[in-house]
């Protein structure tokens, strides 16, 4: 079974290595997830859009944030 690899660094646009440097500064890596929605660019500015929301303060407690991101995983099945 083939698996998407993503857009690569260097087809990558402008915005999207900007993006790219701030997730690998920030994590360490650029996750595949990351990866793969940049290869549509308008889904990726709606999708990095959503996570800076989900992500501000005074939304939602953090420790709230957690518990619902560990109940998706094991909903889903992840391995991490």
């Amino acid at each position: 079974m083939l698996r998407s690899q993503g857009i690569p660094d260097n087809k990558a646009g402008l915005l999207t290595r900007i993006i790219f440097w701030l997730a690998k500064r920030r994590l360490g890596r650029i996750p595949l997830g990351m990866r793969i929605r940049a290869l549509d660019p308008k889904f990726f500015k709606h999708a990095i859009r959503m996570d800076l929301y989900g992500a501000s303060h005074g939304t939602v407690s953090t420790h709230l944030k957690e518990l619902a991101q560990l109940k998706t995983a094991l909903m889903v099945g992840c391995p991490f």
